[in-house]
């Protein structure tokens, strides 16, 4: 009986925890391919989650559904919202950032070119997304040659054919679609810089999503210091 006890003790105090994890599409940090859940984050927060003894249970869904799951408790985590003060209302951001999202200007390598500020680019051709802001002083250039792309996968394609002298976009995201069409680029100048985080639902943990997000901002801190990251990066682009 005694045995019995102790065997159940451990067996049942090393049960995994599960967490409700909603992401969007964003290749190549959080996406779908063959029906399962990757990407550079979707692999960052699997190892986080595998070291704190969490099963994450992902879920994908549009951008707008997934912050209004997370304000209803409806879904226990989300991946990984920039930080504003309305969204600390029903979210507790983890203490260290999962990822940095950097807007960058991208051309082919070896190209010579150099962006140091807006100003070099009077009269250039730059690939932009439609729709998309990017800063309200870029956005508000008329001197530059803006060639608007349905999405920076073609905004890519065209900077490979040097139809444009730089593609405008996430460096991540950019660097992907390069690597998938196989060309070689390089960053010529850094736009913005902005981190994002990996956000736990008030309402659906209350107070343990404080403490959750704590926890995996120690981890996420230990994973950039052995190199984890990094290598998990580089596997995608």
């Amino acid at each position: 009986m005694l045995a019995m006890s102790v065997l159940f003790f451990f067996s049942t105090s090393a049960l995994a925890e599960e967490l409700a994890v909603v992401y969007a599409n964003w290749a190549p940090y959080t996406f779908t391919k063959d029906g399962k859940a990757t990407g550079i984050i979707i692999d960052t927060v699997n190892e986080a989650c595998k070291r704190l003894n969490i099963v994450p249970k992902l879920r994908l869904l549009p951008w707008k559904r997934a912050l209004k799951y997370m304000k209803k408790g409806k879904m226990d985590a989300l991946l990984t919202p920039i930080y504003t003060e309305e969204r600390t209302e029903f979210m507790y951001y983890s203490s260290e950032p999962a990822n940095i999202e950097r807007t960058v200007f991208l051309t082919w390598k070896g190209s010579g070119i150099k962006v140091n500020g807006l100003d070099d680019l009077k009269g250039k051709s730059v690939a932009v997304v439609r729709g998309y802001s990017y800063t309200s002083e870029f956005d508000s250039r008329s001197d530059i040659k803006k060639i608007e792309c349905n999405d920076d996968e073609q905004a890519v394609r065209i900077l490979a054919k040097k139809r444009v002298i730089v593609t405008v976009g996430e460096e991540g995201v950019l660097r992907f679609f390069a690597k998938q069409i196989g060309t070689q680029v390089e960053v010529v100048g850094v736009l913005t810089e902005v981190p994002g985080y990996m956000c736990f639902s008030k309402k659906a943990l209350g107070q343990k999503g404080k403490t959750m997000a704590e926890e995996f901002g120690k981890t996420l801190r230990q994973l950039k210091k052995e190199g984890v990251i990094e290598k998990i990066r580089s596997s995608y682009f």
